[in-house]
């Protein structure tokens, strides 16, 4: 996991760049403007086996700068497969936009989560000296996303974080120019998460979109996703089938060469073990955040781009039956206040329009493409940046990526045009 922007190491180092687009300046979900993140990542209990490095936390996400939470931003969902939860999607489908921080957390801190959320919502209208007419019109359901992580945190009720683990986080929102950074791999909400039977957890990338022509306003998308599935044999990176050929290369060692060490200890990746439903299966969150002025029906087809991304990486792109997939797009142009300026209680309601620039239908294409490349590259750098590995509550080690053996394959096996 890398502890400071300098340290992060990327897919790109280690010699595949997805897709053509370029990247923002720190191809991270921050590269958008107003974008604010936090990450508070802790141990999971106090008691742990020794030697293990087994960790829970969360992940919270300003779209917009904290002290503007309450504007609304245009959105669209799409669930790949539903066995998981984002909280919200049902207002978003319904109104088309979202007004909360998001958060992204393990499963059994989900209510913790929502709740942590409630209450920074309140306590900033508070400050704002609302009353309880304008906070309630300006009230949406808090957007919380989850993944389980069963494997490294075996004892379910351990993983559930505490109330003052959101509040930190939420008191650590910073933007890019704030010296914000996103933390890869174990840290936040992909704290304690596995990837095609690596420690895996939280990635990011970022691309610009722009005709090229001179004058052309250029838009960023960025996207920040938790990873917690995968087959080993399934992982593939640049069109070479990693997975397949680090099991090939296992494989082929003889028993006796292993070191005496490991010969007391079970290395073997928690995911090969005999575990069913989600464990087995696995899930992922997909965040994206554009600047791009999209009307929420163009988001909701934006978000099922980053299926695309999924599946160039390797096995969840087929939707396993346990398995949660879940995607989130969104927009930060601006488009007015949903509240109406004349406000009068009862029923009949006058009619309010505002104004907002949308992106045109033929124009689309390019962000579709932004969305599978930086899903693609935000999966492989939850891979690079859970390198470390982790150990589990019950002892197991969970190996993080070879980054080194991945590297010579990349260089063997990549096609370079």
């Amino acid at each position: 996991m890398s502890t400071t922007a300098s340290s992060r190491l990327t897919i790109r180092d280690l010699g595949y760049t997805p897709g053509l687009l370029p990247a923002g300046s720190t191809n991270s979900i921050i590269d958008i403007p107003g974008v604010h993140i936090s990450q508070v990542t802790v141990q999971t209990a106090a008691d742990l086996k020794q030697g293990s490095t087994a960790t829970k936390g969360v992940t919270v996400i300003s779209p917009r700068p904290p002290k503007d939470f309450y504007k609304p931003c245009h959105a669209g969902t799409f669930t790949f497969n539903g066995n998981g939860e984002l909280t919200a999607s049902r207002q978003i489908e319904d109104w088309g936009f979202t007004n909360t921080p998001i958060a992204f957390t393990n499963s059994l801190s989900l209510g913790t989560v929502f709740d942590g959320v409630w209450d920074w919502v309140l306590d900033e209208q508070e400050k704002l000296g609302w009353d309880e007419l304008t906070g309630a019109r300006h009230y949406g359901t808090p957007c919380v996303g989850e993944t389980a992580d069963w494997i490294v945190n075996s004892n379910v009720r351990s993983s559930r974080l505490d109330k003052s683990d959101v509040k930190r986080a939420f008191e650590g929102l910073k933007s890019q120019e704030e010296g914000a950074f996103v933390q890869e791999g174990h840290a936040g909400g992909g704290a304690g998460m596995t990837c095609h039977m690596f420690s895996g957890g939280t990635g990011t990338a970022s691309r610009l979109v722009s005709s090229g022509e001179e004058g052309d306003r250029e838009y960023t998308l960025g996207v920040l996703c938790q990873s917690n599935y995968g087959a080993l044999s399934q992982l593939v990176i640049g069109g070479v089938p990693v997975g397949r050929l680090l099991e090939k290369e296992k494989d082929g060692k003889a028993p006796d060469t292993a070191p005496e060490a490991s010969k007391h200890d079970d290395h073997t990746p928690a995911q090969q073990k005999d575990h069913g439903g989600r464990t087995k299966d696995g899930s992922i969150l997909v965040l994206i955040i554009t600047d791009a002025p999209l009307a929420p029906h163009q988001l909701k087809r934006l978000a099922r781009h980053a299926t695309a991304g999924l599946a160039t990486v390797g096995s969840s792109g087929v939707g396993r039956t346990f398995s949660g997939d879940i995607f989130l797009a969104l927009s930060t142009a601006e488009h007015g206040p949903e509240q109406l300026g004349d406000f009068k209680r009862g029923r009949a309601k006058p009619t309010e329009t505002y104004t907002t620039e949308v992106v045109k239908n033929e124009s689309i294409d390019s962000y579709f493409v932004a969305c599978h490349e930086a899903t693609e590259e935000a999966i492989l750098n939850s891979l690079v940046g859970g390198r470390d590995g982790t150990v589990a509550m019950d002892g197991t080690k969970v190996d993080g990526l070879p980054v080194d053996k991945v590297k010579d394959l990349l260089e063997r096996y990549l096609v370079k045009v």
